[in-house]
Formats: structure tokens, C-alpha cells, sequence
């Protein structure tokens, strides 16, 4: 009885490594021919443009992930590809405004722009709400609201139904702030989530664009901007792009030099 237990035994712990003899070199080729994990392992290998080429296959196949732009941006970024990395910077920044990393790595390549633009100046209570509005995604400020809904509505419950004064008083007040509140949350999650799908800016990709005054080829130049810098897009005409770039300067370039941060 005790030898036919042990055989058993012995049959069934077989068993077990033969599965996991065969199932660990499937999940080791599985690994290996995931588009993702090729990428990381070309850029940990030095690989930057293999890396690049690989994140951007994902991109091709409609995937949309702050990481990924991030990787992309990365690799150009090591690839000595300036524009391409401003480019997915700012992309991955667009759904994660919020990442201190991507933020701090756009610095850096944004440093190395050769145009230094003066930036129109903005009233400090622009900038203030827009830095307190990028502190969150439009998901996350999507879900605040909720919660603000659930407490405004949990206060006028309050003041419609407490038998006491005070308590009444504090339910209307309660609805009143948490009703603004839940305003100010829903319009930063619906501005945040059309500058998520916003195509009105873009990143200069060629090396230097001449900046004309009229979307042909023959129009006078009237200033150049360089890899790196961001426009804003005002129009476009049969090639040509009309931008205007920060310190309010405007002209037409062709569409091909410049890519829109868009997904």
C-alpha cells in the first residue's frame, strides 16, 4: 500500500515537471515575440532606434498608453531625435499631466530647443487654475465629481428632512459647497478631456523651417524655427500649415514639417 502511495506520489510530481518543462519555454517565446518586451529589452541593450521602431508598431496597432509615449520618447530621445522626442513627451503628458517624470524629462529635451521663444505672459490666476486642473486626469476629476454629486445630494437630503434647525442649516450649506464644488470638478474634467483629444498643437520635426508669409513656396520668409519647438495650429491649405508659435509670431509652413500631438 505504502510503495503504491510513493509511486503515486512520485508519478504525480512527474507529472508537474514535465508541465512546467514545457510551459516555461512557451512563456519564455511568448515573452519573446511580445512587441512590448522586445522594445524594453532594445533599449536596456543600447538599441535606441530598434527600441523606437518597435514602441512605434505598438502606436501603429492603435495602442494609447502614457507609458508608452514615455518609452518612445525615451528612445528617440537617446537616438539623438530631438522633435520625435518632444513629440511623444508631450504626448504622454497629455494623459498623465500630472507624472513629475515625464514633465521633468520634457524639461530636459525642451532645453535643448534652439529657439528661444518669449512666452506671452499669462494672469497668475490662469496659472494658477491651470496647474491646480493638470494636477489630475479627466478620469480622476470625473470620479471627484461623483463623490461631490453624492455628498451635495446627501445635504439637501439633510436640510430637507432634519427635524432641527441647526442641522438644517448645516445640510443647505453642506449642499451649497459641495454643489459648487461638484461644478468646478465637472468643467476641469471636460476641459482636461478635450485637451486630451485636442489637435490644435504640434511639434516642429524638421531640423529648420522657413516660416512664410503665404502657403506657397514663393512666399517671403519671415523668421525660421527649429526641431523641438511647439506651435499651435491656426489653419491649413493644400500642403501648408498656418502656425503661430508663443510670443504670438504667425506664417505658414509645409505640413510635413511639423507632427500634431495628437493620438
Amino acid at each position: 500500500m505504502k510503495e503504491t502511495r510513493t509511486m503515486k506520489r512520485l508519478i504525480g510530481l512527474l507529472g508537474i515537471w514535465l508541465a512546467c518543462s514545457l510551459a516555461l519555454p512557451a512563456a519564455a517565446q511568448e515573452a519573446a515575440d511580445d512587441p512590448w518586451q522586445q522594445a524594453n529589452t532594445a533599449y536596456i541593450n543600447g538599441d535606441y532606434r530598434g527600441a523606437a521602431e518597435l514602441y512605434e508598431q505598438l502606436v501603429a496597432q492603435g495602442y494609447v498608453s502614457d507609458r508608452l509615449f514615455y518609452n518612445l520618447g525615451n528612445a528617440y530621445f537617446k537616438g539623438g531625435e530631438l522633435g520625435e522626442a518632444i513629440l511623444n513627451y508631450n504626448k504622454a503628458l497629455k494623459l498623465r499631466p500630472y507624472d513629475r517624470d515625464i514633465a521633468y524629462n520634457l524639461a530636459v529635451a525642451n532645453s535643448r530647443v534652439k529657439d528661444k521663444i518669449d512666452v506671452v505672459p499669462e494672469f497668475f490666476l490662469s496659472r494658477w487654475i491651470q496647474a491646480w486642473r493638470s494636477s489630475l486626469d479627466s478620469n480622476a476629476w470625473a470620479v471627484l465629481s461623483l463623490v461631490l454629486l453624492a455628498l451635495m445630494l446627501g445635504g439637501l437630503l439633510l436640510f430637507l428632512l432634519a427635524d432641527r434647525t441647526g442641522w438644517r442649516r448645516t445640510g443647505f450649506f453642506a449642499g451649497v459647497c459641495f454643489g459648487v464644488f461638484f461644478a468646478v470638478t465637472v468643467v476641469f474634467a471636460a476641459v482636461e478631456r478635450h485637451e486630451q483629444t485636442d489637435a490644435s498643437e504640434a511639434i516642429v520635426l524638421a531640423q529648420a523651417a522657413s516660416v512664410k508669409s503665404a502657403p506657397e513656396a514663393d512666399g517671403s520668409d519671415i523668421f525660421l524655427i527649429h526641431e523641438g519647438t511647439k506651435v499651435t495650429i491656426l489653419s491649413e491649405y493644400d500642403g501648408w500649415t498656418e502656425i503661430m508659435i508663443a510670443d504670438g509670431n504667425k506664417g505658414w509652413v509645409t505640413s510635413e514639417t511639423i507632427a500634431t500631438i495628437a493620438y
